[in-house]
């Protein structure tokens, strides 16, 4: 497979022009401490979610097999490898812990009764811990899918529990946490089903921008695009029941959520997710013959990866910023920055994974013929 890769001086220019737009960030981030790290914490969940959900995804092929997981492997492989440079990316959030969190301050401790009953679970050392034992679960299931061979299968259904469990919990720590008091079943299996529909509208993504070869194939687009139409209506599922959940028990303690998101000029943004992560690829992907063409595909699986990283900013950052939709220049700087070093990353990865490469399957080559 012919892939298109971006000349190497091209990767060296996002890469200084990725160090450069953390440098700006920092100095930003140092005026205006919260708001800085709520914009940083935004772009960590998406690209640590991209890197995790690849993982997954690898995992799932590992299991079922078949074309489509032959294809998009490669990528997949090479999205997952970027997991520790995500290692580096968590050491600011966990030196900051209280400017982000509340449960970490004394003053509002003092005040809240009910939060020191929660003291056993939310505190820093215990936060902490809990991040890096995710972190090593998922290094320890990357290795194995890199050095596995043979136990390769009994390790990804064993890894696939580890994933949702993680993610579970990752998503409670890092996000709902946020807001102590604020709680919903469905939030961990949402953030996880958006990590692997991120996962794999980079992996079709990058696959539709081949010149030739198995991305050409109509069969095997086709078979692309059920999968993010898959993806896509799971991930709305568990958007839209959490939602409806929430409204029918019309409780204080819930609804705290979706006020700051939905009555003020933040619904703006939620109906932008609605359209870019659901109502638009529903219904292109919907058409068989849209989604079997290389440049729809493309663009389909493009408007899901800017629509999960919208979505990672709608789940973060407007309950610290109530009075209505309001972006800062952070968060356009600490996307651009991290996002530019996890594309150099990824595509020197990627390289390695092309160079290193198998022949393809007896599955893949039925798809080209």
């Amino acid at each position: 497979m012919t892939s298109w890769l971006p000349h190497r001086r091209l990767e060296w220019s996002v890469a200084i022009v990725a160090v450069l737009a953390l440098v700006a960030f920092g100095w930003l981030a140092r005026q205006s401490p919260q708001q800085g790290m709520l914009s940083y914490l935004f772009a960590f969940v998406f690209f640590t979610g991209l890197s995790v959900g690849a993982l997954a995804l690898v995992m799932v092929h590992t299991l079922t097999g078949g074309a489509w997981g032959d294809a998009l492997r490669p990528q997949w492989m090479a999205a997952a490898r970027t997991l520790p440079l995500q290692v580096i990316f968590v050491l600011p959030l966990l030196t900051q812990i209280p400017v982000l969190y509340s449960w970490d301050r004394a003053d509002v401790l003092a005040q809240d009764p009910l939060l020191r009953a929660q003291g056993w679970y939310l505190n820093a050392p215990f936060f902490v811990a809990r991040t890096v034992c995710y972190f090593v679960l998922w290094l320890g299931l990357l290795l194995f899918m890199v050095r596995g061979s043979g136990r390769r299968a009994p390790v990804a259904s064993v890894g696939l529990i580890v994933f949702a469990l993680s993610m579970l919990l990752a998503s409670t720590d890092w996000v709902m946490s946020l807001l102590p008091h604020w709680h919903s079943s469905e939030f961990g299996m949402m953030v996880s089903t958006g990590c692997m529909l991120a996962a794999a509208a980079l992996a079709v993504l990058h696959l539709t921008l081949c010149a030739d070869g198995d991305a050409s194939s109509p069969q095997l687009l086709g078979d692309l695009g059920s999968l993010l139409l898959m993806f896509v209506l799971v991930w709305w599922y568990l958007a839209f029941m959490q939602y409806l959940t929430i409204w029918v028990a019309d409780l204080p303690a819930e609804t705290v959520w979706y006020i700051p998101r939905t009555l003020t000029t933040w619904r703006a943004l939620a109906w932008l997710g609605v359209v870019m992560n659901f109502a638009l690829p529903f219904v292109v992907l919907l058409i068989r013959r849209a989604k079997r063409q290389r440049r729809w595909l493309a663009a389909i699986a493009a408007l899901l990866l800017l629509g999960n990283l919208a979505d990672a900013l709608w789940l973060v950052v407007p309950s610290f910023r109530p009075g209505g939709f309001d972006l800062r220049w952070t968060d356009l700087l600490a996307p651009l920055g991290m996002g530019g070093l996890w594309l150099c990353v990824y595509l020197g990865q990627y390289r390695v994974q092309r160079l290193q490469g198998s022949p393809a399957s007896p599955a893949l080559e039925s798809v080209r013929g």
